[in-house]
């Protein structure tokens, strides 16, 4: 038996700072992984892990097309030989320099003590981390700019084992083609395309087999399913009323009832009038429509909003909003950088188990203990 000793956010003390790493904060969840490993795939839709007469493949599903099969890397040891088959690329691993191109792969890189895998990011606005910020302020990291302006030459120069790319329903970005052929090995990640919270949780696997530490991503998975189910367990059904967002250009963008968001919000005991839609995504509303259907909710989760004032100075009709929620208004902004990095979009994709906790205390609603929210804070007037 292989004992893994992995560092994580404390369950029950949240005191840690802005500046303080989840995994340098707190409580050791000591896990004992299986020394026979047997990656299995629980929520996750869109990719599977196979072992084919010794050779390790990552298959990358398309959630846009019925989850056919849209990439095949054949994952091989430094030295090892395999022709590929048609439509297969080859990836080395174990990884010892990427490109990372979200802030969520930052965190599960990072859990798998691979931070120092990172050679550059793509933009360093939206990073959390104080590490890698560190490491780019330092000049250890390139920052190589934006997707369709990438600084190709300089990637070139780096030649990362691979690219790890957002997902997306048409063809990779220009740049990004050119680098692949140019040899430089691309995956795509579709974590975001995940209807449930721990499905997103679980592309710790993804980067487990990547590092050649499947034992490890494993055991951290599992620490953080079992806690989510626990928390799930213990949440009471108060059933409040969840109002979520605010107008975006005209346009109200609620999650659909089959949506991780709403995972959330049923795993800890709330409801809201979309609840039941079997939509994966945002559905685009009016006002009205939203008014209509949602006019006395109990609680405000993310409206685009800092401050309350600047939302009625907007828009005078959500003061019946205001009204009807009596303060209880909260964004997961609690954890930000001066430029934006939010760290609810970094280890909170790793740690769902933490967001439901949040969410489980919000509900609470007026008896919500706010110095003991992860993520969440209320919005002022």
């Amino acid at each position: 038996m292989k004992k893994v000793v992995v560092f994580l956010v404390a369950l029950v003390l949240f005191s840690c700072t802005e500046e303080q790493r989840v995994n340098e904060v707190v409580e050791d969840l000591s896990i004992t992984a299986p020394s026979v490993i047997a990656t299995k795939i629980k929520y996750s839709k869109n990719f599977k892990i196979l072992e084919e007469n010794g050779v390790k493949k990552l298959q990358i599903l398309d959630p846009f097309s019925n989850y056919t099969v849209q990439q095949t890397a054949v994952l091989l040891k430094k030295g090892q030989v395999y022709n590929p088959l048609e439509g297969e690329f080859i990836v080395r691993i174990p990884i010892e320099s990427v490109i990372p191109f979200s802030t969520s792969y930052i965190s599960m890189i990072d859990t798998l003590s691979g931070m120092n895998s990172i050679i550059a990011v793509e933009n360093k606005n939206y990073i959390y981390n104080k590490r890698l910020l560190n490491k780019i302020k330092d000049g250890e990291v390139q920052s190589i700019g934006a997707i369709n302006q990438l600084d190709l030459e300089a990637i070139l120069t780096l030649q990362p084992d691979a690219l790890i790319t957002i997902g997306n329903s048409g063809e990779q970005p220009q740049q990004i083609q050119k680098l692949i052929r140019a040899g430089i090995p691309q995956i795509n990640n579709y974590d975001w395309k995940e209807n449930h919270p721990l499905g997103k949780a679980e592309w710790i696997k993804f980067f487990g087999i990547l590092y050649e530490k499947e034992a490890e991503a494993n055991a951290i998975f599992e620490g953080v399913e079992s806690n989510y189910i626990r928390y799930k367990n213990l949440a009471k059904s108060n059933k409040p009323n969840v109002l979520f967002s605010s107008l975006y250009n005209g346009t109200w963008y609620i999650p659909g009832g089959n949506s991780y968001a709403s995972q959330f919000v049923k795993d800890a005991g709330g409801t809201y009038p979309w609840i039941d839609d079997s939509s994966t995504g945002s559905l685009p509303l009016s006002f009205e429509t939203v008014a209509n259907k949602q006019a006395t909710p109990d609680i405000w989760i993310n409206p685009n909003y800092s401050y309350l004032k600047d939302m009625t100075s907007d828009d005078s009709r959500y003061f019946s909003f205001l009204k009807s929620v009596r303060g209880n208004v909260y964004g997961s902004t609690k954890r930000l950088t001066p430029n934006g990095g939010n760290d609810y979009w970094e280890i909170g994709t790793l740690r769902p188990d933490l967001v439901l906790k949040d969410y489980i205390e919000l509900f609470k609603l007026d008896k919500c203990r706010e110095d003991s929210l992860f993520f969440f804070k209320k919005i002022q007037p």
